[in-house]
């Protein structure tokens, strides 16, 4: 659905003196932008009494934009609630999980789960997708804005409501859920669905099925809520493309994509990376991953253009030929637009120091510059850019109900962003997927903790395996059923056969225990858990080195599988060398340097504030070149 390449800006017509909206506009065609995103958060302005609509503003910027040839991605206002409607329905307000009831003055104060919410969010979106869709440069609908991003967990009155009424549709039957979720340990028995609630602070711990079927029912309500928006639109707009920007916790962005959505969008700032040190903005590289996971070809709708920050914070200011770099880091992983944040600055409300392309004086600045060239360069190789794609050998099992799992327990911490990092730094780039993907695309899937598995998917391995692929499953895999429990077999459970092996011991590493593994002559650190294997059709192929579990089994290799029992954070390069001995990949040329190949094309990125000396041809510059510059990004056509 998406037609050229589309890359522009955000640009908020309400902020500014309407006197110069032809003014912006022609500026921002002038960046040499071809598309713009407006309309999210003005709800109050749309519609100041019930039910009286006024898109007058808006329509008249989306028009101009038709008239200078730009097309328009439009925001639905959602996210934030006019006070008028809080005022008269105070039960569309979300409650936190202490009980406190979130209040107009901000943002996302509303409630996924109330019906009354839901009604209103029906009519504003309809009424403001009626009025457009005579528009022919709106191409796009962004529906509501960052789900999640500020409160991920919720237990008003609506959400009790609706989760029992979530509860019934799964169980049928109360004594069905006190089975599923094993109620007779501790008396958490209920006698009608009427009883369960949102789980709320307890003086113990949590049940841990409840917890997992609630963080499953928190992102169906807001699959669900995004429905409703997106059942309208298509009613209307049926050419028109519909999106929404993450990526945020306790949502299935997976489900959302598949059911609402038909690109998803991604924002992306580096910049919350590089607080953290030098050259870090590179790991926007996994989030940028599990984006693509959902959509191959996806949105940026808000790329870094400025210093970020709110009032508590201030990001570090993008120097000369990062917003270039980062720009061209989503584009690399599979963005098919990006629309920079912002056009201009705000001088007032919450966002004064999320700074855009402009600072509040509206001058020219070396960031505008930059962009321009960004622009020039998409002008000539957008088109390429939207056809060619990655095609990786690697992939990382990933889904959300091992997520909300690994949420529930998190006595240890998931490695998955070391080993995906630690990837991505030897130029062995992974896809993120699930078990309704294609696993045949892959010669090798790390499949990192996967708690619960049932025995479809475990089937699903075994065929990859035995048609030539390659699998590593890590510690802690296998051994629960879908509602949670613990099941009544030996670890790794349903992957026993299949890895080889069986745990005959395991331990949580005591604070100053040290634990390694020794694998192809190599010693690599085992974090915060391990489990002592005991080889059975498998061969012991890597050793523990300490303790009581010395010159035992740490890696067991059963034909095409590799079971791993440890998880490896800082040592996470140990997925690097054993993926090494069944891919083949470019010895990468510097620390800093990321280098992604596009199809027929190669695009290096330079993350370091030194140049690295490399020859070839940029097709961006249209030159040759020595050396990359700091920050600075070329693309060559790969040797045939």
């Amino acid at each position: 659905m998406i037609k050229h390449f589309l890359i522009g800006c955000c640009y908020y017509p309400e902020h500014w003196d309407e006197k110069n909206m032809r003014a912006d506009m022609e500026r921002i065609k002038g960046l040499g932008f071809n598309a713009v995103r407006m309309g999210e958060f003005s709800w109050s302005m749309y519609e100041r009494e019930e039910g009286k609509y006024d898109f007058s503003l808006l329509l008249a910027a989306v028009r101009l934009a038709e008239e200078l040839g730009l097309d328009v991605i439009l925001g639905t206002p959602t996210a934030a609630p006019p006070k008028w409607l809080t005022d008269k329905h105070p039960e569309v307000l979300c409650t936190n999980t202490n009980g406190v009831v979130m209040q107009h003055g901000s943002r996302q104060h509303h409630n996924h789960t109330s019906e009354v919410y839901l009604r209103y969010c029906a009519a504003i979106t309809e009424a403001m997708v009626k009025t457009f869709c005579g528009c022919k440069n709106v191409i796009g609908w962004q529906i509501d804005n960052e789900f999640n991003c500020h409160r991920s967990r919720t237990c008003s009155e609506a959400d009790d409501i609706a989760f029992r009424k979530w509860l019934e549709q799964k169980y049928t039957t109360i004594e069905n859920l006190n089975q599923a979720w094993g109620n007779r340990f501790w008396s958490l028995e209920f006698n009608a669905f009427s009883q369960v609630t949102c789980p709320r602070p307890h003086p113990s711990y949590d049940n841990p099925s409840w917890m997992t079927d609630y963080y499953l029912f928190l992102s169906d309500t807001v699959v669900n809520y995004a429905s409703v928006q997106t059942k309208i639109i298509r009613a209307h707009m049926p050419d028109a493309f519909i999106t929404h920007n993450g990526y945020f916790r306790n949502l299935d962005y997976k489900k959302l994509t598949n059911e609402c959505l038909d690109v998803l969008s991604f924002d992306s700032y580096p910049a919350f990376q590089e607080k953290k040190g030098k050259a870090l903005g590179r790991n926007a590289a996994y989030r940028l991953a599990l984006t693509r996971s959902c959509s191959e070809k996806f949105l940026i709708m808000e790329q870094q253009a400025g210093p970020g920050g709110q009032l508590s914070y201030l990001l570090p200011t993008p120097l000369p030929g990062q917003i270039r770099l980062w720009a061209y880091q989503s584009i690399a992983h599979g963005a098919a637009g990006v629309f920079f944040f912002r056009y201009r600055t705000a001088l007032f409300g919450a966002e004064q120091l999320w700074y855009g392309i402009y600072d509040h004086d509206g001058e020219e600045n070396y960031r505008s510059r930059e962009i321009r060239q960004i622009t020039e360069e998409i002008s000539r190789l957008g088109e390429l850019f939207l056809r060619e794609r990655q095609h990786n050998e690697v992939a990382i099992f990933s889904d959300y109900h091992n997520e909300c799992v690994n949420q529930v327990e998190s006595f240890v911490q998931d490695d998955r962003w070391e080993i995906f990092m630690a990837l991505n730094h030897q130029n062995i780039h992974a896809d993120f997927v699930g078990a309704s993907d294609d696993f045949s695309r892959y010669k090798v899937i790390i499949f990192p903790h996967i708690t619960i598995v049932d025995e479809a998917l475990s089937a699903q391995i075994e065929r990859f395996t035995k048609n030539g692929g390659i699998a590593i499953i890590s510690a802690r895999s296998g051994v629960k059923d879908k509602h949670a429990h613990y099941r009544p077999q030996t670890p790794p459970g349903v992957f026993r056969a299949l890895a080889g092996c069986r745990v005959d011991w395991f331990t949580a590493l005591a604070d100053d225990e040290k634990q390694y593994v020794q694998f192809d002559g190599r010693k690599y650190l085992a974090e915060s858990y391990c489990e002592r294997l005991e080889a059975e059709q498998g061969e012991a192929v890597g050793l523990y080195t300490e303790g009581f579990c010395k010159d035992k089994p740490a890696i067991v290799k059963n034909s095409n599988v590799y079971y791993l029992g440890f998880y490896c954070r800082e040592s996470a390069g140990l997925y690097v060398d054993l993926i090494s001995k069944h891919i083949t990949a470019d010895a990468p040329i510097d620390a800093n340097l990321e280098e992604i190949v596009i199809g027929d094309h190669k695009m290096y990125l330079n993350h370091g504030d030194q140049a690295i000396p490399l020859d070839g041809y940029d097709l961006l510059a249209q030159g040759e070149f020595h050396q990359i510059a700091p920050y600075g990004v070329v693309l060559v056509e790969r040797a045939k």
